[in-house]
């Protein structure tokens, strides 16, 4: 345990150098990058906006700022144009690790059921774009109640007992799978895509430890000299999307591509709307109207709520770990999901389409950085905040082509799938029970929800097939309440072969507190005992764990 810990280089609590922060702080924005800038393409073609798609996608809305008394970790805001930022409050409560939202694709598969229902055509009216929007949206705010709801009852404390490894697994693999139509949508329209991707893969996977030689100039010894850096993988998304969009820069002054191609970067539209868009812009609630609520919608979005809780379950789990974190405390988690339910409900009522979740792929960087202190993501908050409000910047970023944009969302759902099998580490895979559970996940959630998208349910009553039978084409909800099912009633196999940790190797006691990232500060542990009724809140601590803390700070204070 002890060499586990002490390859971190700076721990949950620390607070490295400011040079350091900034650099980690702004690497932990560009690495979200590729999932920021890829929702919005896709939420805009949803709605057939038609001549006002790409004003949508970058016209400067959505940037929602939360901070209250019980944040630490998270959350929000966003911007719906190209880029989705939201800012990761300087306080201290919450799950308190270093963890990154942003819009989740658990919603996407409910979205694609919409389009469905409301197709883009040669015979859609494209002045209902709005409509459609503020149907989205109301859907969607009602549906993320579940979370903040789950959070300040405890109820997603105790069920996060019965939700492992292999019940999370297939879901995310399931999600992933899901988003397959979308990445060869945007794959196909041009093979500038398959350029990109291949880029991507160079910098992420081939050139991963190669060090680039850069100049340097010393001030002590008066010269340049050069200094090897890890540049490519660092940034490899800002880097690909740059070089990416230079060829199609290059393809379009040399008419190489046809003059309609997707690829060019002279449309009309997008330069017109780049001249238009203010410098700055501050978004307000409800800007795209009155928000009205879809019955199918909302029950799909509601699964979908409860898968992207099952996602973030293991992202914090996942956390827990790289950070040397022990597990979890129910209180801990509680708070998370309040503080990432009231983010979903700002994203919702700001129109952005989805809800949030954790970014597994900033939370990856971390066992290569070895780098885990929170201050690092409230940076990277700080820079995605200010960019949000720099609305030229969006207008900027929206601009990219889309078969760049398809490139980047290829290699973004590849990672969210690779960082997911990372969960299977703690889970016995010798054992066949546990394989055959999530066999049986992910194919049987393939084959019921394609046979009900190629037999539609039909009971006689109109809304009944709308509900069920958006239900029942989500894959990932299906798989999941399989491998959940099936790994809490199946015998064979203790816990810990299931992926739990065991419950007395939290490793708290192994932890140094001042690199106890749960914790809380000393003042609010000090009132919570001055009124102890608080402890019983879910939300807040035991006595006793409070107690546990205390005392460990004041054996140090009296060493000192």
């Amino acid at each position: 345990m002890k060499e586990e810990k002490d390859d971190l280089m700076h721990h949950v609590n620390d607070v490295p150098p400011i040079p350091t922060i900034l650099l980690l702080g702004f690497q932990q924005m560009m690495i979200c990058l590729s999932m920021l800038l890829v929702v919005p393409f896709l939420v805009s073609d949803m709605v057939c906006p038609g001549d006002k798609e790409t004003e949508i996608r970058y016209s400067p809305t959505d940037i929602c700022f939360f901070c209250d008394i019980w944040n630490c970790y998270s959350t929000t805001n966003y911007i719906w144009n190209e880029v989705w930022f939201y800012l990761q409050p300087l306080s201290h409560t919450n799950l308190r690790l270093a963890i990154l939202h942003g819009p989740s694709f658990a919603y996407l598969p409910v979205l694609n059921t919409f389009q469905t229902m409301y197709p883009c055509n040669e015979h859609t009216d494209t002045s209902l774009w709005q409509q459609k929007l503020q149907m989205i949206s109301g859907s969607c705010l009602i549906a993320v109640l579940v979370m903040p709801l789950f959070g300040f009852t405890g109820l997603i404390g105790f069920l996060s007992k019965f939700i492992g490894p292999i019940t999370i697994v297939p879901i995310i693999s399931l999600l992933t799978i899901s988003a397959v139509p979308d990445v060869e949508q945007k794959m196909a329209l041009h093979w500038m895509s398959s350029v990109e991707f291949l880029i991507l893969v160079v910098f992420i996977v081939l050139l991963e430890h190669w060090e680039m030689p850069l100049p340097a100039y010393s001030f002590s010894e008066k010269r340049f000299h050069l200094v090897r850096r890890k540049v490519l993988s660092q940034f490899p998304y800002i880097i690909g999307i740059a070089i990416g969009w230079f060829i199609c820069f290059i393809l379009t002054v040399t008419n190489a591509i046809p003059i309609n191609s997707s690829a060019r970067t002279d449309q009309n539209s997008s330069i017109e709307t780049l001249r238009s868009t203010p410098w700055f812009h501050i978004p307000i609630p409800g800007q795209y109207g009155t928000p009205t609520i879809n019955v199918s919608l909302l029950c799909g979005f509601i699964a979908s709520t409860f898968v992207s809780m099952i996602e973030s379950i293991g992202d914090y789990n996942l956390c827990a770990q790289l950070s040397k974190q022990g597990r979890i405390p129910e209180s801990n988690l509680n708070r998370g999901f309040v503080v990432e339910g009231i983010g979903c409900m700002l994203s919702s009522s700001f129109g952005i389409g989805t809800g949030i979740t954790t970014y597994a792929e900033n939370i990856a960087i971390m066992s290569v950085t070895k780098v885990a202190s929170r201050i690092t993501m409230q940076v990277a908050g700080v820079f995605l905040l200010v960019a949000g409000i720099f609305s030229k910047f969006s207008a900027v970023l929206a601009m990219i082509p889309e078969p760049v944009v398809g490139g980047v969302l290829a290699i973004g759902i590849c990672m969210v799938n690779g960082v997911m099998l990372r969960n299977l580490l703690t889970v016995d895979l010798r054992l066949s029970r546990n394989l055959t559970i999530m066999g049986i996940s992910i194919i049987m959630g393939l084959t019921v929800a394609l046979h009900f998208e190629n037999n539609p349910l039909k009971s006689g009553n109109q809304t009944v097939d709308n509900v069920f039978g958006t239900l029942l084409t989500i894959r990932m909800l299906i798989g999941g309440i399989i491998a959940f099912t099936l790994d809490n009633i199946t015998p064979g196999a203790t816990r810990e072969q299931r992926g739990f940790r065991r419950s007395d190797e939290s490793g708290d006691d192994d932890i140094l507190v001042e690199n106890n990232g749960y914790a809380l500060p000393s003042f609010m542990n000090r009132f919570f005992l001055k009124y102890r009724w608080l402890t019983y809140i879910p939300l807040v601590p035991s006595r006793d764990e409070i107690m546990d803390i205390e005392e460990k700070r004041m054996e140090i204070k009296y060493k000192l």
